[in-house]
């Protein structure tokens, strides 16, 4: 029987019914009987003698309404990238996830569970809660130091959208030469539309300042999750607005306001801090802002791709185990989808994560390998997840119930009888009528149920007998007049093989008269 750690949310029940499970194997492998057992698992279970646990690629465990299940994680568009600066809000204090910017709250913060990705967004109320954010020495905002490609990603859900919002605000002091400019970059609602300003943000050849606004044409919806990106190629200075993936508004940071203009360049002002909600009421999550120009805006809560996860190596007791069949309780909401492999082994120590021995199944079907179940004793489940068409909905996975039937070691042969020979004992036995016996072992020795016999011609004891239909063996040199005692127990074709219970002992005493 495998005893596996469970975490501790389960009850001292589970182990009073676990140990009476035990006893009763043990109770049903000393008859002989062969007996289906079942192994339940789920994301809470580990195996002491795995070396690794669950492991997780693109998915997660969670708190499911009947407990713990594996789904698809929610990363968004921040894969194949480094923020400068990332604000998830799944922490119940907002804070820069690289470190790089020292975030500040104030008012009364709270973390919704209504997130739009990962485990939870920030939630604020104009006029009390916002937050004051300030880049460190390797922060992407270094004074006068000129950048590259940027972007700026977040999602919204505002609670009004009331004209005079401010989702955001970057302000700065901008000195060239002589001149000292106020630098701003902007995020603020205006008739239930977003608009962003950048006054002295992007510098000019010449010196002189510079404003340029990117006004959004769609209304934001009170109560609905959006999307908003804006991004700047300093290849070309597009300055560019897109809403849920759609552009909204268009500029060049040139100095023609074209792309054939001398090219501005975005430099941040000495003393800069950003406030994020400083007059805002709803929910913001995954703010970012991204070192690059960000070429595909990822709006969807599940990548197409989906992910994957890895069971521990599961131990089902004893080599040469049928596997029955492995069933599951999942949901797959809409055109979701799960993907089910296992492998198995006597030996898992031989496995090897590139070794291709997965086996695909269905759930609860009954499993055959050229029509018989397949043997081992190491399982291992791969599953693999992949969300609806929407990209909003995942998969769940909750139990995972193996049913498997343990090679118990064979029963003895019902009889055994001896006699004696000239410096031999001829030791006879009725076959066992299992259908896996490989052979016989014969066990000799000089006291009663102490088998460490040597001096057989044949060898010392055990001596293997090979062959289901075997029933004697003569053990040949032994010494006249000493008296040996012998036991036999079958032996199954497992690999290694099982060794039965010994019959019951018998003696004989080698002499050169008959007696």
């Amino acid at each position: 029987m495998a005893f596996l750690a469970r975490s501790s949310m389960h009850s001292n029940h589970s182990c009073l019914i676990a140990l009476a499970a035990a006893l009763s194997m043990m109770a049903i492998a000393g008859s002989g009987l062969e007996a289906e057992e079942i192994l339940h698992v789920d994301s809470s279970t580990s195996s002491p003698g795995s070396a690794r646990q669950w492991v997780y690629d693109g998915t997660q465990s969670s708190i499911g309404n009947a407990g713990p299940e594996i789904v698809l994680g929610t990363k968004g568009g921040l894969e194949s990238v480094v923020p400068d600066l990332h604000l998830s809000f799944d922490g119940d204090v907002p804070a820069d996830s690289g470190g790089r910017w020292r975030v500040e709250t104030f008012g009364p913060y709270e973390r919704a569970g209504d997130a739009r990705l990962g485990d939870g967004a920030g939630v604020f109320k104009a006029p009390l809660t916002h937050l004051v954010v300030t880049p460190g020495e390797k922060a992407l905002f270094i004074p006068n130091l000129p950048i590259e490609d940027l972007s700026i990603e977040f999602w919204i859900k505002p609670t009004r959208a009331d004209s005079g919002e401010i989702v955001f605000l970057w302000k700065a002091n901008r000195i060239t030469g002589k001149t000292s400019f106020s630098q701003q970059i902007s995020c603020i609602v205006l008739r239930n539309r977003l608009v962003f300003g950048f006054i002295n943000f992007f510098t000019a050849p010449d010196g002189k300042p510079s404003t340029i606004s990117l006004p959004g044409v769609s209304t934001l919806v009170p109560g609905v999750w959006s999307h908003h990106l804006v991004r700047f190629d300093a290849s070309t200075g597009l300055l560019e607005y897109l809403m849920n993936g759609s552009a909204e508004a268009i500029s060049y940071a040139t100095s023609t306001g074209k792309q054939s203009g001398t090219i501005f360049t975005p430099i941040p002002g000495g003393s800069g801090r950003l406030e994020i909600a400083q007059n805002y009421t709803g929910l913001i999550d995954e703010f970012s802002i991204i070192p690059s120009f960000i070429a595909d805006a990822v709006l969807r809560r599940y990548p197409a791709s989906g992910g994957s996860v890895l069971s521990p190596v599961l131990d089902l007791g004893a080599t040469n185990t049928s596997l029955l069949s492995i069933g599951a309780r999942f949901k797959t909401p809409g055109e979701s989808a799960v993907h089910w492999s296992y492998r198995l082994t006597d030996s898992s120590v031989a496995w090897r994560d590139e070794t291709q021995s997965w086996m695909a199944f269905s759930p609860g079907d009954e499993l055959k390998t050229d029509g018989s179940p397949p043997r081992g004793r190491y399982i291992q489940i791969r599953m693999e997840l992949y969300p609806d068409a929407s990209g909003e909905r995942s998969p769940s996975i909750s139990s995972i119930k193996i049913r498997y039937e343990t090679d118990r070691p064979p029963s003895p042969p019902s009889s055994i009888a001896a006699s004696s020979g000239d410096k031999r004992i001829t030791v006879r036995w009725s076959q066992v009528s299992e259908a896996d016996i490989g052979g016989y072992m014969v066990y000799y020795g000089l006291a009663s149920g102490d088998y460490f016999g040597t001096g057989a011609t044949e060898g010392p004891s055990p001596i293997h007998v090979n062959g289901q239909k075997s029933s004697s063996l003569t053990l040949n040199g032994l010494k006249n007049g000493t008296l040996y005692f012998v036991a036999v127990a079958a032996v199954d074709g497992a690999h290694p093989p099982h060794i039965g219970e010994l019959s019951r002992e018998t003696s004989a005493r080698p002499s050169r008269v008959s007696p």
